[in-house]
């Protein structure tokens, strides 16, 4: 990981723009989740013996993405189209995370009814299926940790789907608190505070020229107010600003691992290093 963004979408790109890219980010989303239902039942051999981390590792065998882009379910469409938006745009891949742990469910409504369920009594047992569950969850979870450590750029989409804002009693009390009843999304968020920052070679480069010149009732709220601060800002006037930086540069000259480093321009102070 190297930048990490906190970005409230306002309408910029998918206002007028959603089913133009809405179209490409479907099939991003279709590709990763076939690869996704592809390894369910690879490794679950016939004993039940489930090789954790040969799944993990074929789960993510796909190829490095450009970023990683932490969402709420509820935002799909919205999330679907900005990932068209950012390939059609800037030739940059993003790996939706919701294409794995959605499927997370599928991966233990699987083995639940080969190795937790009772024909006899048509119940699932309780011990069994807790066991199942907290390894699928540690699998998953260790799984995207790894892609956001592997993944340049990270983007939260925040939404009140996401994020539970603080209600005006506690800001009032002075507790602005960001919550989400997500336990992927706090997950995710919490990573970024831990994730080693990693410097691609480039910008190794550039920096030192630029040195140069200078479903259930029950809910768990989750306080994810330090991961959002450590955040930097993304706003839509910074993703206008981007495109039109990276318009005015001739085809010939629009290369993929540029695109990103014009993004960080239109965000970073112009002589802070990064």
């Amino acid at each position: 990981m190297y930048t990490k963004f906190n970005y409230s979408p306002s309408g910029y790109f998918y206002n007028h723009e959603i089913n133009r890219h809405l179209s490409k980010g479907n099939e991003i989303f279709s590709a990763h989740e076939k690869e996704v239902q592809d390894c369910l039942s690879e490794y679950i051999t016939e004993d039940g013996i489930i090789n954790g981390t040969d799944l993990k590792e074929h789960w993510f065998s796909i190829k490095k993405k450009d970023i990683f882009i932490s969402h709420s379910h509820c935002d799909i469409n919205k999330v679907k189209a900005f990932a068209g938006w950012l390939y059609d745009c800037f030739g940059l891949e993003a790996f939706i995370d919701s294409c794995s742990w959605g499927y997370c469910d599928d991966l233990l409504n699987k083995i639940d009814k080969k190795y937790c369920y009772d024909p006899r009594k048509k119940t699932y047992d309780y011990h069994l299926r807790n066991y199942t569950t907290s390894h699928v969850h540690m699998m998953l979870s260790t799984a995207l940790t790894e892609m956001m450590d592997n993944t340049e750029c990270i983007i939260f989409f925040n939404t009140p789907n996401a994020i539970n804002l603080a209600d005006e009693l506690d800001k009032i009390n002075g507790k602005n608190k960001d919550t989400t009843i997500s336990p992927w999304i706090y997950h995710e968020l919490s990573m970024t505070t831990m994730l080693r920052q990693k410097q691609p070679e480039r910008r190794k480069v550039i920096l030192e020229h630029s040195a140069q010149q200078s479903h259930y009732d029950l809910k768990v709220e989750y306080d994810v107010t330090k991961a959002l601060n450590e955040m930097i800002l993304l706003q839509d006037d910074h993703m206008k600003e981007w495109y039109e930086l990276w318009s005015k540069r001739p085809k010939v000259l629009r290369f993929k691992e540029e695109a990103l480093d014009t993004l960080y321009k239109t965000v970073f102070p112009k002589n802070e290093v990064k």
